[in-house]
């Protein structure tokens, strides 16, 4: 199976960039290279388009924002992004390698031409291609607008049509297509067929699976509009809702890498082939999870040498960092080299439904969603009672003790519902969804999350900085898009973020 995944890479690879070409005269199947293919196939590309999902939960090797913006992890050996210098984020490879394809794909699947040809059905059924396409398309673009706000996104990919200065739309507008788009997918999708299960390296051709991210991504579009648009997210959530979404783990979406050096672990590369351990578990994170007694702990930190779990404070200078060695490590559940990466859990849909109760946005048991999500988030790390007896400090409890202690108890006002709903949010989410977490603050100031001193911003940024090539190459609709969203810097908020909550 390792092989053949390496071969789709390779041949998917090839695919990227050349997906305006047109097929070659056709000379029968013989002589035909998997890794050097002379046609674009819709199986090679929907692999290639799945290549940057984990990114929003661990971004690269280095410079890993979505951890650190919800201050999950700190550096530990060279500070050089923990102050938040390194402001600007690019978006290109997401819009030209990935948003591409899955574009081709539409095209392919719906153009009379191409969509009976071998090298578009072998994928799958031309419904079900289109409608996971779509799907998977809308989840970047949620997350790019989620980080930057304003973008391309209607005159987008539009070059070969002679358009290579798209206007940035609003994220209003972003969302509002995304939804319906979301929902035509969503009706689109035929349970009956399937995708073939070598090619969809997400969810192995299962389609039940695919209508199910499809309807979490609307919930989680839906619930970020409590503060800017309440009613239209009301609306949009309880449809997302109806329809379905990851409430078990089995159906959650993760990349899933492999033991081989070309598609391995972010974190094994960082850990073990380079030898570096850049990163560690942030002092936010540890203490917040001894707070809680919360035996997570084990499940997401090995001790050091002295058995003590102590995490390292982010944004401090580099001064400072000699201070904090032999502190916690990452569990190595998480730098495995064929590890996979967790970006939508089903606790955080769960609990994504349990904040909609409590608003009284759907029709359901607030107190039992709450649970049932907790409940995933120690399922899935198999996380039972008190996990180290030799950590005399912290009394840890099974989980029904831990649901009884008062922090955790869902009572109080709604505003304290959706404080303890959220805080459980960002404890799961550690080294999964780091932008989702993000978001979460963002939205509700859950948790507080203060500056380091060598940070060179007062707060946890809003929003990320276009690049110098957004600009340079777009000068007039960057110019519009500051003129209507705001200076290009940390402190301009996307659209649903309207104010700090306290």
């Amino acid at each position: 199976m390792n092989m053949n995944l390496k071969n789709i890479k390779w041949a998917a690879i090839a695919l990227a960039g050349v997906l305006s070409l047109g097929s070659c005269d056709d000379f029968g199947d013989i002589n035909i290279d998997p890794n050097n293919p002379s046609e674009t196939d819709t199986r090679y590309m929907f692999t290639f388009a799945c290549n940057r999902v984990y990114t929003f939960a661990w971004n690269g090797t280095y410079n890993p924002w979505t951890q650190m913006f919800p201050m999950y992890i700190a550096e530990r050996q060279n500070v050089q992004y923990g102050t938040f210098s390194v402001r600007d984020f690019s978006t290109q490879s997401y819009y030209y390698e990935n948003i591409q394809n899955l574009e081709e794909i539409i095209k392919m699947n719906t153009d009379p031409e191409t969509m009976d040809a071998g090298n578009v059905i072998g994928f799958g059924s031309n419904a079900n291609q289109i409608a996971a396409a779509r799907t998977l398309k809308a989840f970047y673009y949620m997350h790019l607008t989620d980080a930057l706000g304003m973008l391309p996104y209607s005159e987008a990919i539009k070059g070969l049509e002679g358009n290579f200065t798209p206007k940035y739309d609003t994220q209003e507008f972003i969302y509002e297509d995304l939804d319906r788009d979301l929902r035509e997918a969503y009706a689109q999708f035929d349970e009956s067929g399937t995708l073939d299960d070598t090619y969809d390296i997400l969810y192995e051709g299962d389609i039940t699976k695919w209508k199910k991210l499809n309807a979490s991504l609307r919930m989680m579009m839906a619930i970020k509009l409590s503060d800017v648009n309440p009613t239209v997210g009301r609306e949009r959530f309880a449809q997302a809702y109806a329809d379905g979404g990851i409430e078990d783990n089995a159906d959650r979406l993760e990349y899933k890498f492999i033991a081989e050096q070309d598609n391995e672990n972010i974190l094994y590369t960082n850990i073990v082939r380079s030898g570096r351990r850049d990163f560690s578990p942030s002092m936010t994170i540890i203490d917040s999870l001894k707070s809680y007694n919360d035996p997570r702990l084990y499940a997401y930190a090995d001790p050091n040498e002295k058995g003590e779990y102590e995490g390292v404070p982010l944004g401090i200078d580099q001064s400072e960092v000699e201070k904090y060695k032999g502190r916690a490590e990452f569990d190595t559940r998480f730098w495995e080299q064929d590890a996979p990466m967790v970006v939508v859990p089903a606790s955080h849909i769960l609990l994504l439904e349990a904040e909609a109760a409590v608003r009284g946005w759907i029709n359901a048991d607030a107190e039992d969603l709450y649970r049932r999500g907790i409940q995933a988030s120690f399922d899935y790390y198999d996380v039972v009672g008190s996990m180290d007896e030799n950590d005399n400090s912290i009394t840890y409890t099974d989980f029904d003790g831990y649901m009884a202690q008062p922090k955790v108890q869902l009572t109080g006002s709604e505003s304290e519902k959706i404080y303890k709903i959220a805080m459980q949010r960002w404890l799961a989410n550690y080294l999964q969804n780091g932008m989702e977490a993000w978001s979460d603050w963002r939205r509700l100031n859950v948790p507080t999350l203060v500056p380091g001193p060598a940070m060179v911003t007062t707060h946890i940024p809003y929003r990320r900085i276009y690049t110098n090539n957004d600009y340079n190459a777009n000068m007039d609709n960057y110019n519009a898009a500051i003129a209507a969203q705001g200076a290009d810097t940390y402190d301009t908020r996307v659209w649903w973020d309207t104010k700090d909550n306290e």
